[in-house]
Order: C-alpha cells, then sequence, then structure tokens
C-alpha cells in the first residue's frame, strides 16, 4: 500500500476541494445563468413587443391584408424577430412565412401564449415551432382586432450561454492554478510546523531535552509550540532531578560498608554494590545467576525462595552463619518495583571483627576475672582473720568490716562476671531440666530478704500452679530471680510492695517482676540491658550494683530459649520486667523437678 507524506495529503486533499468546488461551481452557475438568460430575453420579447404594438398603432391604416404582411415583414427584418399576426387564431401576416404560404397555417388558437394572451393581456411560452423547425420563445399580446405575437430563437439565448460559459471555462484553470498555488505554499507551511514538532519529540526522545521550538508571533501553532517547549523543560527539570536523585542513591548504595544484593521474583540476581561483591569469591557473582550459585549457603535460598513464593508476605527475616571465612549477619526483606514484580533485598553485615574483638574482650574478662578471684579470696581470708584476733585497736574492727563489704560486692561482680563470660562461651546454650519456681524463688530471696525487712516491703507473689514448671537450668534461674529482685527492693520506696507473678501462655510460662518506684527515665529503657550501663538516678532510689544484672538476666533467659523485656505500668508508677520461659508439662517433668528439688 502506497503511504503518502503529510504534505502530499494536504495537497490532495486541496486538489480535490478545489476541482469539486469548481465543477459545483460550473453547474449552479450554468443553471443560473440559463435562467437569467431565459428571463433577459422575455423582458426583450416583452419589450419588442410593446414597441411593435406601438407601431401598429400608428402606422397608417392598411386597406388590404399584403399590404399587413408587408409591414409585419419589414418590421421583423429591421428587429431581428418573427412578429405574427392573428384574429381569431386565423394568421393574417406572418414576417418569417411567404405571403402566398400564410393563408394556408394552420389555426394558432390553440397556442398557450395565445391562450395566455386573450385571457390575461400578455402571454409567454417556450416551445418548438413545427413552422421554423426551432426553439422558440413566444410573447403574445392581445390588441383590439387581434393578437400580435413575437418570437425570439433560442438559439441566440445558446449562443449567449456558451459564450459566457467559455469565458467560465477559460478563467477556471487560472483560477485553479492559482487555488493549487496557494495550497502548496499552506501545505509547505504546515509541513514545515510539523516537522519541527516532529524534530522537537525525536530530541526529546533521544534525551536532547534543552531544544525548542521557534516561536513566531501570530503562528496558529503558537500555543502548541509554547507547550511542546513548556513539557521539554519541565521533563529536562524532572530528568535532571531524576539523574541527582540516582546519582545521590548510586553513591550511597556504593558507599554503604554492608553488602547489598537484589534479587528478582525468579531467584536470578539483579544488581548489587562493591561491598557485596568484596565478600564473595571473585568469579561467581554475575547477574542472571542464582543465589545459591554465589553463596553456597541452603538456609538464605531457602528464605529468599519463601519470600518469592509467598506474594503477600511482608516483614524482615534476620538470619546469621559462618561463609568465605566471614560471620554474617544477614537482613532479608522483600519489596515491589515500579512495574510491580516482586524482588528481595539481601543485606550482609560483615561481622567478624565485631566477634574478634568481642572474643578478645570476653577472654581479657574472662582472665581478668579469674586473676582477681584468689586475690580477693585471700584477701578476705586475712581480713575475717584479723576480725576474730583479739586486743586490735578500736577503730580497726569499723576499718575490717568496711574492708569485707566491699569484698564480698568485687567477688559478686567477679562471679557475673565468669557466668557471661561462660554463657557467651558455650553459644548460649545452657542444660535445661524440669524446675519447680518457687523453691528456686526462695532460695533467691533468702540473700535479700535482710535489704526487703530493712525497708519494710511486703513480697506478694502469686504463681499460677500450671506455671511452676519451667524447662531452664537451676542456677540460671536463680541468677535471674535474684537480680530482678535485688533491683526492686533497691529501687522501691519504704513500705511498698514487690509484685512478682506467673501465668502460663500456651507452652510457654511468663513472669512479671514489679516495683512501684520511679522507674526507668524516658530514653533509657533501650540501654538497661547493656552490661556496666546504670540509669541515671532518680528520686531518693538507692544507686548501687555493678550494671551487670540485667545483661545476665538477658543472656541467661536467651540461652534457656526465652526472652525479658521491660514494660511500662498502666496502673502506676514504678518498673515492670517481664521474662519468658519454656513450660515442661507431663508426669516425667514432675518427677524429674523432685528429683532437682530434692
Amino acid at each position: 500500500m502506497t503511504r503518502y507524506s503529510f504534505r502530499s495529503r494536504i495537497f490532495i486533499t486541496f486538489l480535490v476541494l478545489v476541482l469539486a468546488f469548481v465543477a459545483l461551481t460550473v453547474f449552479l452557475y450554468g443553471r443560473r445563468l440559463d435562467t437569467q438568460l431565459r428571463d433577459e430575453t422575455v423582458k426583450r420579447a416583452r419589450r419588442n413587443l410593446e414597441l411593435v404594438s406601438m407601431l401598429m398603432d400608428d402606422r397608417d391604416k392598411a386597406s388590404t391584408e399584403e399590404s399587413l404582411d408587408a409591414w409585419v415583414t419589414r418590421v421583423g427584418s429591421k428587429l431581428g424577430f418573427r412578429i405574427t399576426y392573428m384574429e381569431n387564431g386565423h394568421v393574417l401576416a406572418d414576417s418569417n412565412v411567404p405571403a402566398a404560404e400564410v393563408p394556408d397555417m394552420e389555426d394558432h388558437s390553440t397556442r398557450p401564449e395565445v391562450i395566455e394572451a386573450l385571457d390575461s393581456g400578455v402571454g409567454f411560452s417556450q416551445r418548438h415551432s413545427a413552422t421554423l423547425d426551432k426553439d422558440l420563445i413566444y410573447a403574445a399580446k392581445k390588441l383590439p382586432g387581434g393578437v400580435l405575437r413575437l418570437a425570439v430563437p433560442m438559439a441566440d439565448v445558446e449562443a449567449r450561454r456558451a459564450a459566457m460559459l467559455s469565458i467560465l471555462w477559460w478563467s477556471m484553470p487560472l483560477a485553479v492554478l492559482a487555488a493549487l498555488l496557494i495550497g502548496l505554499l499552506l501545505s509547505r507551511s504546515l509541513t514545515r510546523s510539523i516537522s519541527a514538532f516532529s524534530a522537537a519529540a525525536r530530541a526529546i526522545g533521544e534525551g536532547r531535552y534543552g531544544d525548542r521550538l521557534r516561536v513566531y508571533p501570530g503562528s496558529e501553532f503558537k500555543q502548541l509550540a509554547e507547550a511542546v517547549n513548556r513539557m521539554a523543560s519541565d521533563i529536562q527539570t524532572n530528568i535532571q532531578k531524576l539523574q541527582d536523585e540516582q546519582g545521590q542513591r548510586a553513591a550511597l548504595f556504593d558507599s554503604l560498608s554492608e553488602g547489598v544484593l537484589i534479587v528478582d521474583g525468579s531467584g536470578k540476581i539483579r544488581d548489587w554494590n562493591p561491598a557485596f561483591a568484596n565478600m564473595v569469591p571473585g568469579e561467581t557473582l554475575r547477574q542472571g545467576r542464582t543465589l545459591l550459585e554465589v553463596i553456597m549457603e541452603p538456609r538464605l535460598q531457602n528464605l529468599v525462595d519463601e519470600m518469592s513464593a509467598d506474594p503477600e508476605y511482608s516483614g524482615t527475616r534476620l538470619l546469621s552463619f559462618h561463609y568465605a571465612e566471614r560471620d554474617l549477619d544477614v537482613i532479608v526483606e522483600p519489596f515491589r518495583d515500579n512495574g510491580g514484580g516482586r524482588n528481595t533485598v539481601i543485606v550482609l553485615r560483615d561481622t567478624t571483627e565485631v566477634r574478634r574483638l568481642e572474643s578478645i574482650r570476653s577472654d581479657f574478662v574472662a582472665n581478668v576475672s579469674h586473676e582477681l578471684r584468689t586475690p580477693l579470696t585471700n584477701i578476705r581470708g586475712y581480713a575475717e582473720t584479723l576480725m576474730d584476733m583479739e586486743g586490735l585497736p578500736e577503730n580497726c574492727g569499723k576499718f575490717l568490716a568496711v574492708i569485707l563489704k566491699n569484698i564480698g560486692q568485687m567477688t559478686l561482680i567477679v562471679s557475673d562476671l565468669l557466668q557471661l563470660t561462660r554463657l557467651e562461651h558455650d553459644d548460649g546454650e545452657v542444660e535445661s531440666t524440669p524446675i519447680r519456681v518457687s523453691p528456686v524463688l526462695d532460695e533467691a530471696f533468702t540473700t535479700l530478704e535482710y535489704a526487703a525487712r530493712d525497708k519494710e516491703l511486703r513480697i506478694e507473689r502469686d504463681i499460677a500452679p500450671e506455671a511452676e514448671l519451667v524447662l531452664a537450668d537451676r542456677q540460671g534461674l536463680e541468677t535471674v530471680f535474684r537480680n530482678l529482685l535485688d533491683n526492686a527492693i533497691r529501687y522501691s520506696p519504704k513500705g511498698q510492695a514487690v509484685q512478682i507473678r506467673g501465668m502460663r501462655e500456651g507452652d510457654t510460662c511468663v513472669f512479671e517482676v514489679r516495683d512501684f518506684g520511679p522507674g526507668i527515665p524516658r530514653g533509657h529503657e533501650k540501654r538497661i540491658f547493656e552490661r556496666f550501663y546504670r540509669a541515671p538516678e532518680v528520686g531518693n532510689a538507692q544507686r548501687g550494683g555493678s550494671g551487670l544484672g540485667l545483661a545476665l538476666c538477658q543472656h541467661s533467659l536467651r540461652a534457656h530459649g526465652g526472652g525479658i523485656e521491660l514494660v511500662t505500668p498502666d496502673d502506676g508508677p514504678g518498673a515492670l520486667f517481664r521474662f519468658t520461659l519454656r513450660a515442661a508439662d507431663g508426669e516425667a517433668a514432675e518427677s524429674g523437678a523432685k528429683e532437682t528439688s530434692a
């Protein structure tokens, strides 16, 4: 199929319209010309008819018919018309018929123009004359003695019509040529404007957003050109913003110390940052490969597959493993791109150095604690020996009591540090057995009974029967209760209560230790489980402790498969610590608990 250019289509359309207009003009003008020429001929015939009628009135009365016929013939030849005079339909004279043949002419009383003239005084008709074998226009007028009739040949009208149409036909090609020239110029102007718009759109598509259309004052495309220029300017601004944002994201993405990997919905690798490339072997990282081909860790691959298989999955998953002589903490989270495709982002944090430093610190703490334990024991022994001696100065006993008190505190700190170190070195695992909670709680409270009595505190216990049996290490559970009770007693005002509650929630036992003291200051809630951290002094609370108690509780409970959290009470002041342990069920657990208690 032939494809014409826009300019050709405009030119052809304009040509068709011009030709159609010319044809319609000729057709309508021809019809109008016929009507005008006929009307003009009829008017001329009427005027000539009146003239002949006047001439007949003025002429000398002819005595015979021949003289009338001669007069009619002479006047008709002068005027160029056929003149006929008749009485009662009988022709007496005719300018175009020899006088000898006039008597033989047929009766004209039935002619339309004669009938109309007899009725209204003047009559007209256009028809073919059988006598002359021509098309004529007849005009008849009623006279006192008869009817005068003039006939104008249609050939005269046709000749005038042909002459005028000839002039029209000769002028039409010139008009068409002028119109086509105007159409050509107009199409060139439109084509030039449209080509400019096409070039501007092509430039925008190719990224040349700085190109602009020239706007001509008064141009038909002025508003459109301004709109295109404004659109190009807006696109240029938005693209610049997007490029700046993309550059910032790329710089941020590349400067991250964490390794970042993007995996699409089919499990293929899409993108990564330099930090990730440094964490994996050299030639394994390529676009289009699966995650397992790059990182040989089935748990990570299974986690990504699980997220990809569930379109409604949302949230973050954490994972830690050792890979390529590195300790890695991994964060996995799904997301959707602009097209709605589901992807997964994997963030790897290299914790090798952190774990190494933690190990060094833990070993240092363990060694120092172990080395301090023997001197502290010796100092305690010598101090107790001196206390038993007689004859010492009066103030020596007081000094020895202060020494023994501080030695006790230091011994407790060393014991807590050694226990923390042991939990970390054992990878957070303890041997859990069925344990009854109440005896362990009694044993933990024994060491704190004097401090509670001194502040006149009430210990309110409410351990549900179904929460009595838990899976735990007895010493670890006792440490948890002792540290939480120690904090509660230390920060409780005099005469208040310390509440201990236990309840069962499914396969978990939940315990709460609450005091009615000043509570934890706002902003310090997240740091209270850090080792050696102590919250600022509030009100009249007694400040003390080493800052290891809550950290030891957290590590011990994690080793038991539980956890601990700080909860802000809704019904008053104070602090509420809630921790969980696994419940121990069945007769075997009951018998195991009895043996442990025994």
